[in-house]
């Protein structure tokens, strides 16, 4: 479980790297505090570039940020969006990505399990039944 301090640092080195184009490493590591917060700020960064990535080639709107993505992440604490029993384990999208985009209201954590069922029973309605309401505001 990630703590508030831990949250708040994670969220000061995504804003660090948000402002800071060239995302060097070395610093995001000293900057974490930890390993731990290290490992965490790099998985996500990976992803949410990913996602970016994937979003940009479909000529979909890309605009979710690093911050964004914590924030969100942490609102579900850090579990799946959808049966919130499981640590989540990828970044969903709500509305498919090529309709949707990277987008803090399009993106949710979530487990493979519940992602695999949501991929294979298309008529459920997006996110529905979630609460999605978070903002990026500061802990």
């Amino acid at each position: 479980m990630i703590t508030r301090e831990d949250m708040r640092l994670l969220l000061h080195v995504a804003e660090w790297t948000v402002q800071n184009h060239r995302h060097v490493m070395s610093t995001i590591r000293e900057l974490a505090g930890s390993e731990e917060n290290y490992l965490i700020i790099a998985r996500e960064l990976d992803r949410v570039n990913a996602n970016i990535a994937r979003a940009r080639s479909l000529h979909a709107e890309a605009t979710l940020t690093l911050v964004e993505w914590l924030v969100v992440v942490d609102s579900y604490q850090w579990k799946c969006a959808y049966c919130q029993e499981k640590p989540f384990e990828v970044m969903h999208h709500r509305i498919p990505l090529h309709e949707g985009g990277t987008t803090p209201s399009n993106c949710l954590p979530a487990c493979r399990g519940c992602c695999t069922r949501r991929k294979k029973n298309p008529t459920e309605p997006h996110g529905s039944h979630l609460n999605h309401s978070c903002s990026a505001t500061r802990l």
